[in-house]
């Protein structure tokens, strides 16, 4: 049990649940939070770590440095003329946690999974994944001597289930006609199983995304910015930066709260779609295709809160074509950004948003860059290529042409 006596609270009945529960929501779906004790005099401590720093916001007193692979320390970029001229909002940055350990955000939140297990005395943990967390627990599951198991499905770009296994992961790919169902099934085996099944939008790994907020305040000197983007699928990484500001806000160390963005693709965009049209429930998709394979989920467990939260706090939501996913990716790339097309979608989305006048030019708005361009190898032939076959003989021809038509440029 957490030496904090941290307990779990279901997001939108308040219902109360211990810290130790082994499933990740209500049996009637709510998601769960944990309550950390005494948050409003929480105080921000000297220390070489954030989790060292910000422990009195965190369910555990301690996390030992053994079982982090140095997660975290992201920098907080200025996006460069390019994509503020694409998008027209003149204090647009990038937090890009592409340079995480797996190259995904998933780490943060996996740092915080491998913890609880170790607390809990397991010896088996696992994941329902389309990649990114997959890969994200595989490496921290074997950096903590953890046996991991991890359930994608069939759609999962090959490189990202070699990269699970090169860790030594147990990868079970499962057929199933929606990836939504497919993660309430297996969710609903950890009981059965004594299995801790970790999702995108556990309370534990919540806890681990609220890093993010405490190191973007620390990155903009306690400023907080206007705007948030967040590509969004299971949810958790949207809810854990949120709940970081709120958490700061609470103990008073931040006067607002910035305005979280709720990104999807159309093909698939439960969340955005409910909020869009002023429901409180989350509409599911279903046999549907996108791109964007990180942020498929098509019925997301816990999606309500979101949906709920975006009322009560203003935040924006916008969707995006499979079209300008792929100019995003590209226009990401020529500013210098690699990312996976999940990533990409947040790019055409503000600009939506700006175009809309739903976002002013001088808002501070912040992309959050969740995952490395690859861990999905498949975009890159929707982009064109301009590799030129040469020799020996025409090098020299080659060279002269193309800088010839560089120069004209």
């Amino acid at each position: 049990m957490s030496e904090k006596r941290v307990k779990l609270q279901s997001t939108l009945s308040g219902r109360e649940f211990p810290f130790d529960l082994i499933e990740e929501f209500t049996a009637d779906g709510e998601s769960l939070e944990a309550v950390i004790p005494g948050i409003t005099s929480a105080k921000i401590r000297p220390g070489r770590f954030l989790r060292e720093r910000f422990a009195d916001f965190l369910p555990f007193s301690s996390i030992d440095s053994g079982l982090s692979l140095g997660e975290g320390n992201t920098p907080l970029l200025e996006a460069g003329k390019l994509l503020e001229s694409h998008t027209g909002i003149r204090h647009l940055l990038l937090k890009n946690e592409t340079v995480n350990p797996t190259w995904s955000f998933k780490d943060r939140g996996s740092l915080f999974c491998v913890r609880m297990a170790k607390e809990m005395k397991e010896k088996v943990t696992a994941t329902i994944s389309t990649g990114n967390m997959g890969n994200s627990l595989a490496a921290y599951g074997a950096r903590a001597g953890l046996k991991v198991l991890v359930f994608v499905p069939s759609f999962t770009p090959a490189e990202k289930i070699l990269a699970m296994n090169i860790h030594g992961a147990s990868v079970l790919k499962v057929g199933a006609p929606d990836y939504s169902l497919m993660k309430n099934r297996i969710l609903g085996l950890a009981k059965e199983f004594s299995l801790r099944i970790v999702s995108g939008n556990g309370p534990i790994r919540v806890e681990g995304y609220k890093l993010t907020a405490f190191e973007m305040f620390e990155q903009l000197n306690r400023r907080v910015p206007d705007f948030i983007a967040v590509p969004t699928s299971a949810c958790g990484h949207i809810r854990g930066i949120f709940k970081g500001y709120r958490e700061l806000h609470e103990a008073g160390f931040i006067e607002r709260l910035p305005k979280m963005i709720v990104v999807q693709a159309a093909n698939n965009s439960p969340v955005v779609s409910a909020i869009k049209q002023g429901k409180n429930h989350t509409i599911p998709f279903s046999n549907f295709k996108t791109v964007a394979e990180a942020i498929t989920g098509g019925n997301p467990a816990g999606g309500d809160e979101i949906v709920q939260k975006a009322h009560r706090y203003g935040w924006l939501a916008e969707d995006v074509t499979e079209d300008e996913i792929i100019e995003s990716h590209r226009i990401f790339a020529r500013a210098g950004f690699f990312v996976e097309p999940a990533t990409a979608t947040s790019l055409w989305a503000v600009k939506k948003l700006r175009d809309q006048g739903k976002i002013a030019p001088d808002a501070t708005v912040v992309l959050m860059l969740t995952g490395s361009g690859l861990k999905d190898m498949d975009i890159l032939r929707t982009q064109p290529q301009s590799t030129i076959e040469s020799s020996l003989a025409t090098i020299q021809a080659d060279l002269h042409r193309i800088l010839n038509r560089n120069r004209q440029r």
